[in-house]
């Protein structure tokens, strides 16, 4: 009886121990996630709108911050000029110069932009005109969440090492990239600053490489 009774308890203990791993919700500790990205290019003419959320302020610490949604674009012009405004959905107002990549830059907490694609009137040099930027997702490419799911599939010793009592001592970054085609990079930062990056196939879901960073 006393040995029936062990056994008992020593199952409801491993079925509370698996049940407690099973509710850690690994989205929950996404701190950037870059869902839908836009894209012009014609007559040297360069244009790209990122759309994000991310935490604020954005530290690779692994620690999850407060989410914020995030408009970003990128202009790459032909010659450069003192003055570029954007106008984007919500999103409208003079662009930074950044010399390193050669591009004018605007961010905006959230600029309304969805759906297919979203129009964008550039004034440059007095002139103004307007670009049609084109959703680069197209059909069969999963979203953020089947990505992470993918890598969660492909490394679970990762989350696992890293999950203390039912929490997840890092930060997920999953960040939707487009080259002739979409995947996604998935990074997981732990408290020690290091990154371990997967590129994953947007439609296959394949983990096409992986690798450790130190941030």
């Amino acid at each position: 009886m006393r040995k029936f009774v062990l056994l008992s308890v020593f199952i409801c203990l491993v079925c509370f121990i698996s049940g407690c791993a099973k509710t850690v919700n690994y989205l929950d500790y996404v701190s950037e996630k870059r869902t839908d990205i836009y894209l012009y290019s014609d007559d040297g003419v360069e244009i790209k709108v990122y759309i994000s959320e991310k935490e604020t302020p954005y530290t690779s610490d692994g620690i999850k911050g407060e989410m914020t949604k995030l408009t970003e674009i990128f202009v790459t012009l032909p010659r450069n000029y003192e003055e570029v405004t954007v106008s984007a959905g919500n999103a409208n107002g003079d662009m930074n110069y950044r010399a390193v990549e050669n591009c004018y830059y605007l961010s905006s907490s959230d600029a309304g932009i969805s759906g297919e694609s979203v129009e964008i009137t550039l004034t440059l040099g007095g002139e103004s005109n307007t670009y049609n930027a084109v959703n680069v997702l197209y059909k069969g490419v999963m979203d953020c969440d089947g990505a992470l799911k993918c890598v969660l599939d492909h490394s679970p010793e990762l989350f696992s090492s890293l999950t203390e009592n039912g929490v997840f001592c890092g930060e997920i970054y999953v960040r939707l990239i487009y080259d002739e085609g979409c995947y996604y990079y998935v990074g997981i930062c732990d408290r020690n600053k290091k990154i371990t990056a997967h590129l994953v196939d947007g439609v296959r879901g394949k983990i096409i490489a992986v690798k450790e960073i130190q941030g």
